[in-house]
């Protein structure tokens, strides 16, 4: 590959490193810390814009603005078999309206609204509603893979799964979107970690400094589209903003989303937001094991959630990561979730069929004592536990349980009895991130954008609060890493 120097690049100053961990954030109200500069190499390439990222938020990045006419490359830290980032471990769904009416596309996002408790970011909502149709036609005129939408009440939203099947699509798509990238002139630079943004004269951010197997290199361009993901694997952003025993749970997504990103960002000018508390985080209850795919999410709305005592702790009706934070407080940080064969046919069917091919152990009994032995819980507490919560359902819900369900209730009476136990926290993804525009322009703390710098997927926003419903991670990715690629190339 031929480095070059950039024509008119006078004086370049790096900012802010990876390395600085999160003291850059300013914990604490300490003023943000720059670390040591990285030396300055004489290896040196010329982009029109440069991505940093290789999950879904910079493929599409990367693609929409090759497709816009830039010369573009994609940095990317891990080798190009891990290529993806966390959507490579995602189910592979994508949240999209009931039909392309205003009116539904208004409900979707009302939905979004709710289930964030109003502290979403409705802007980015709408670009989904707006958007995700023709985006989803265009990924898949590009070659993935995609089944017909699928209804998923009791939230006015569908989904629309990558084929195969759940968690078993995105790797497939993501060896489609390497071949499409590379088939497009986008240079895919694998085990190239970025480390420090460049910012001229002016305060524009016109290109990364990477770390890479021949050394330090610098890769120049009108504009950089941070794409890097969150910060679920890094503990010390984790116990500082989120919870101090936050680091010590598992992360269900990939070891390297350690918040680089908002490091190289913050560095710049960026400001950071929705950092503060699990409200910051997703958090859902899983297989031990298989902390990715090994998750009943499309059961617990429907099932009880049983812990260790032998008792009931949540309205499952809230939604799996309402639960999953629920278990953190529970003994052990552990549950069992329980279903009978009636609910096994209407609604967990597939997620027993990806327990089994992956070889992780459900439970099954044909009294509700057995059941209670299987996973650990005392027989008679339990067994009053699920007696007393079939009395309380009355019209889909179960007012006079304890505690109360919402709706979805079901009786757990038409044995076999199931369980997928024993369930423990894991973090899926973050919520905080850098803070974007609609037109995915990097904003500083007070608004004002920095200039040359665009951000999308999850490290962007911020967009979800405490909880978001299914398929929209996947959602955001896409339709805004497609803006962030369209005005990058401009």
């Amino acid at each position: 590959m031929t480095m070059s120097s950039k024509p008119g690049l006078t004086r370049r100053s790096v900012l802010g490193s990876v390395g600085a961990g999160v003291g850059a954030f300013g914990l604490a109200g300490a003023s943000v810390v720059e670390a040591s500069l990285l030396p300055e190499p004489e290896r040196m390439e010329s982009f029109d814009v440069v991505v940093v990222g290789s999950g879904m938020a910079g493929c599409a990045a990367a693609l929409q603005a090759s497709e816009s006419g830039a010369r573009v490359v994609l940095l990317e830290k891990l080798d190009e078999n891990r290529m993806g980032g966390n959507s490579l471990l995602a189910g592979g769904s994508y949240s999209v309206p009931l039909g392309t009416s205003q009116a539904a596309r208004d409900d979707y996002v009302a939905d979004y609204v709710s289930y964030c408790l109003g502290r979403g970011n409705e802007t980015i909502f709408r670009l989904m509603a707006e958007h995700i149709h023709g985006d989803l036609d265009w990924l898949g005129s590009r070659g993935v893979e995609l089944l017909a939408a699928e209804e998923r009440p009791p939230n006015r939203v569908a989904t629309v799964q990558t084929a195969p099947a759940a968690f078993a699509g995105m790797p497939r798509a993501f060896r489609t979107l390497k071949g499409v990238l590379s088939e497009a002139g986008v240079a895919l630079m694998f085990e190239t970690k970025a480390r420090q943004l460049i910012m001229d004269e002016s305060g524009a951010v016109v290109g990364v400094r990477a770390l890479g197997a021949d050394g330090v290199a610098d890769y120049l361009g009108r504009a950089v589209v941070i794409a890097t993901g969150g910060y679920a694997a890094n503990s010390q952003i984790l116990e500082g903003y989120s919870d101090p025993n936050a680091g010590a749970m598992m992360v269900r997504g990939v070891k390297s989303a350690t918040g680089d990103g908002h490091v190289m960002a913050q560095a710049a000018g960026a400001g950071l937001k929705g950092m503060g508390g699990l409200m910051a985080l997703h958090v859902a209850a899983v297989d031990g094991i298989e902390t990715a795919a090994g998750q009943p999410a499309r059961v617990v709305p429907y099932a009880i959630s049983i812990n260790q005592d032998g008792r009931r702790f949540v309205d499952e009706s809230r939604g799996y990561v309402a639960h999953g934070k629920a278990v953190l407080e529970q003994p052990g940080q552990a549950t069992s979730l329980i279903f009978d064969q009636a609910l096994r046919e209407s609604v967990a069917e597939g997620v027993i069929g990806t327990f089994e091919r992956l070889g992780r152990p459900f439970h099954q009994a044909n009294t509700l004592e057995d059941l209670a032995e299987l996973v650990g819980a005392p027989v008679d507490e339990f067994v009053r536990t699920v007696e007393n919560f079939n009395a309380a359902v009355e019209d889909g819900a179960a007012p006079g349980a304890n505690p109360p369900k919402a709706k979805l209730a079901n009786r757990i009476e038409t044995p076999p009895f199931y369980a997928f136990s024993p369930l423990v926290p894991g973090v899926t993804l973050t919520f905080g991130a850098v803070m974007i525009d609609a037109d995915a322009r990097v904003l500083e703390p007070d608004g004002r954008v920095v200039p040359g710098l665009y951000a999308a997927g999850e490290g962007a926003g911020p967009v979800f609060f405490h909880d978001y419903i299914g398929g929209g991670a996947l959602t955001n990715c896409l339709v805004m890493g497609r803006i962030a690629g369209r005005n990058a190339s401009a």
